[in-house]
């Protein structure tokens, strides 16, 4: 009877063992699966947070490409003339005062600021930052001016117009004016955006018109703001053009280029560097600010720097 009692009570011992060891094993996987869990959340956290501050970062730091255009067309004293290119800001700040675009303006020490349109933006209007930005530029170097489609579109071009005459922008509204340095000149035209009034059509002859203004022997710079143009511009002999308005595709893919740009639709064929078109340079900013879609990827804000050098003076 004793004997029976130990072997009942061994008996109960080993359940009891073996249910403690279930329950450890069981209670083991659990705080398993919830470390894992928890992990899988913050490895998720961390790589959102990475990728929203590269996103961030990417669509805030300016950088700036510089370009070397060469030819025997332009005059020994502009070898070396450096032209600052700044496109479609779409009132987009900087920093106080525009503090970190003016920086990268001043760092690459340019004769000339060329502004190629979409310096206000029609859906999120205002004139803030655009004044900011002119109020610090105009010291820097002169500036000259062509509209974009968003000047247009705000149907507030006028004011726009207004604010630039203030700091002393050249406005090259169907113009050509002359740019002086040292003994020597060149010329420098700009077009209105074709957004007014359904220019589209009447591009080449506006182009032409301009054109005939400007010598043979002279050579000619262009501010447009649509890239897409390229063929008008190479077939009436422009020697250098700078352009924007793709904002550089909005998202880059590596080895493939820019995903969309206005007015070009998806997989754009312009969309930033220099384009060789006849004998036509075609300068196509990335540009600096956002419209429609707020983000750019692996498509840094940018400002271009172009430096002139003459073939004469290689020569």
């Amino acid at each position: 009877m004793i004997e029976k009692e130990i072997l009942i009570d061994y008996n109960i011992e080993i359940k009891e063992t073996r249910i403690k060891k279930k329950c450890y094993w069981i209670k083991l996987k659990i705080e398993s699966e919830i470390f894992m869990k928890n992990n899988k959340i913050k490895i998720l956290t961390a790589f959102i947070l990475i990728v929203a501050l590269l996103l961030i970062w990417g669509t805030n730091d300016i950088v700036t490409t510089k370009y070397f255009i060469s030819s025997e067309r332009i005059p020994s004293d502009f070898d070396g003339y450096r032209i600052v290119q700044i496109s479609d800001l779409h009132n987009k700040e900087f920093g106080k005062n525009q503090n970190r675009l003016i920086k990268k303006i001043k760092a690459a020490n340019p004769n000339l600021i060329v502004i190629t349109g979409d310096i206000v933006d029609r859906r999120k209007w205002g004139t803030k930052y655009m004044e900011e930005f002119l109020a610090e530029a105009k010291g820097i170097a002169p500036m000259y001016y062509v509209s974009g489609n968003h000047e247009v579109w705000s149907f507030k071009y006028d004011k726009v117009k207004k604010i630039l005459e203030k700091y002393n922008v050249n406005i090259l509204d169907d113009d050509v004016k002359t740019i002086k340095h040292k003994n020597s000149e060149i010329k420098i035209a700009g077009i209105i955006d074709t957004g007014f009034e359904d220019r589209e059509e009447y591009v080449p002859e506006i182009l032409g018109n301009l054109k005939n203004k400007i010598k043979s022997d002279e050579y000619s710079i262009l501010l447009s703001h649509r890239p897409e143009h390229i063929d008008d511009y190479a077939e009436f002999g422009y020697d250098l053009v700078f352009s924007g308005h793709a904002h550089g595709g909005q998202i880059r893919i590596p080895f493939i280029g820019g995903i969309y740009a206005p007015h070009q639709g998806f997989m754009p064929k312009y969309t930033k560097g220099v384009i060789n078109k006849k004998k036509t340079k075609v300068v196509v900013s990335r540009g600096l600010g956002n419209s429609v879609i707020p983000i750019r990827v692996l498509n840094r804000p940018e400002i271009t720097l172009t430096v002139l050098k003459s073939e004469k003076y290689m020569n």
